[in-house]
């Protein structure tokens, strides 16, 4: 019900206005609809997250919860007023920040600036756009590359391979590979094989006395 008017007149006693029953029972009816109003009255939290601070009411008493830090985190965040009692701030400097590899651990004030630093082949880089830290890595960049246990490359090629514990791949190559000289002749039996694959060896020739004398028959030709 919207709230009703009493009629007072133009001016005093000029019969223009509510009588007064007229009046007070306007009166009447505008303090029960303000008694409804308040019943009716409720608050509620907006937005579609976060925690609500309105809590509820009781009567006519509209409750909030209280703001304070984490009791199991004291000092990681401060609480304060405005001057005009309009605003209020929240400021969490002592929050920090971790990072572990495993065995060690930083931690850091989100005020400070942690670096990322790759060593070797590694590569670092931050996207401010993407909020992203991408750390590449490559065996191409490493100035000494090592490995501290078996390397499996899973039946894949080892390629353009230099030399391997100071052995070039020249000096490799002819450890696997097999001379078999020149063939220059056809043969046309295994008995002719044979004659031009054996060597013979008549023994020493002597002659006839008591001296002996070594004689060179020549070369026995096929």
């Amino acid at each position: 019900m919207a709230i009703q008017t009493i009629n007072i007149g133009l001016i005093a006693n000029d019969g223009t206005g509510d009588d007064l029953r007229e009046a007070f029972s306007k009166v009447n009816a505008n303090f029960s609809d303000l008694d409804i109003r308040a019943a009716n009255l409720t608050a509620e939290n907006v937005g579609i997250s976060g925690y609500g601070i309105f809590k509820e009411q009781v009567e006519n008493t509209l409750q909030f919860r209280s703001l304070q830090p984490d009791p199991a985190y004291p000092g990681t965040i401060g609480i304060s007023v405005s001057e005009d009692g309009e605003t209020i701030f929240l400021r969490s400097a002592a929050a920090t920040i971790r990072f572990t590899d495993g065995t060690n651990t930083l931690a850091s004030s989100v005020e400070q600036v942690v670096t990322f630093t790759g060593s070797q082949g590694g590569n670092v880089t931050v996207d401010n756009n993407t909020r992203t830290v991408t750390i590449d890595s490559q065996l191409s960049r490493e100035t000494a590359p090592a490995v501290s246990a078996d390397l499996d490359i899973q039946n894949n090629n080892i390629t353009n391979i230099n030399q391997i514990n100071d052995i070039t791949m020249d000096k490799l190559s002819e450890v696997f590979s097999f001379n078999f000289g020149d063939i220059t002749f056809v043969r046309d039996s295994i008995i002719d094989w044979l004659i031009n694959t054996t060597d013979i060896d008549f023994g020493t020739i002597l002659a006839s006395g008591a001296a002996q004398e070594v004689v060179d028959g020549g070369s026995i030709a096929s």
